[in-house]
């Protein structure tokens, strides 16, 4: 007889280690600073077994509106593989879209899938907009150098006082504020840059550790080239270190450039959307329309936070 398993419900930092050991399992890196982030800034919930262990768990982070609709960004989707093929997966979905539209507005769904989970997702609605590409640098490469700012251009430590500066740069770059994701990840880095163009800022970085990896993103930037000074700038001194960086395909103009710096394409996932009514995301148009509007976000946080 199948092991019972009970109702979906919350979880909170008291479930840090079934959590952690969901996630593992996946051989995903996340730590517990990592979990405590997705924990503060949004709603995590999931599956327990008679012993109260968590044995499934998905993640649901709200952005506000920065001119186009609300948007919530669907993460960090697991079933223990134990508990796998009995539907758990389709209740976890089925939560998320309730949840999703109990809201008013029902917000636009965003989620990075694997390529066993996009199956399950376009079954809810959910269409492919763009690939992501994920780049890893192996440790031990050769150091590179920085790439030096453009005439005008400068770069500056992201101190206290620039950080709803960088909110905003961001909202305008990825088309909606996302405040307390951000402050966490600031918090969080250990190394942040602000790059300005006589005197107005233009662009930002991010340098967070998961145990050795350090991670690359969010990343804002004006061009390719603003981008690679930010990236070189963060990776300064620290060429020994695993890095990774995941870039939207539209920003395809600067993989070779990070190629020449020792950084191998990884995975290619499907960025996917669903729309409040789980229809109307397959026009070309609209789509290109979304992905124009990203033009300047190069480096995503995480695939938890869009």
């Amino acid at each position: 007889m199948s092991d019972p398993v009970g109702p979906i419900g919350p979880c909170d930092e008291s479930d840090l280690t079934g959590l952690l050991r969901l996630s593992a399992a996946q051989d995903w890196p996340h730590t517990g600073d990592d979990w405590r982030t997705v924990l503060a800034c949004g709603e995590v919930f999931g599956h327990r077994n008679v012993q109260n262990e968590i044995i499934s768990c998905a993640a649901m982070i709200p952005y506000e509106s920065a001119g186009i609709s609300s948007l919530t960004s669907l993460g960090m989707i697991v079933v223990d593989a134990q508990m796998r093929r009995r539907g758990l997966g389709q209740n976890l979905m089925q939560e998320a879209i309730q949840r999703a539209s109990g809201q008013t507005p029902s917000p636009l769904l965003r989620l990075i899938s694997t390529l066993d989970g996009r199956p399950l997702y376009e079954k809810y609605g959910f269409r492919t907009v763009e690939k992501l590409h994920t780049y890893r640098r192996p440790p031990g490469t050769p150091p590179v150098g920085k790439r030096p700012p453009a005439r005008g251009q400068k770069l500056r430590p992201l101190d206290r006082s620039l950080v709803e500066t960088v909110v905003a740069l961001d909202a305008s770059a990825f088309g909606h504020r996302r405040a307390r994701m951000l402050q966490e990840r600031i918090a969080r880095a250990e190394r942040s840059l602000v790059l300005f163009e006589n005197a107005a800022p233009v662009g930002y970085g991010l340098l967070v550790r998961q145990k050795s990896l350090a991670n690359l993103g969010p990343l804002v930037a004006p061009d390719d080239a603003a981008a690679l000074t930010l990236i070189t700038g963060l990776m300064s001194g620290l060429d020994s270190a695993p890095f990774r960086i995941d870039l939207p395909a539209r920003q395809k103009a600067i993989f070779g450039d990070l190629e020449t710096l020792g950084f191998v394409e990884n995975d290619v996932p499907p960025i996917m959307l669903r729309s409040p009514d789980g229809m109307n995301l397959d026009g070309a148009q609209a789509i290109g329309g979304r992905n124009d509007l990203q033009r300047h976000y190069y480096g995503i946080a995480a695939q938890a936070f869009g």
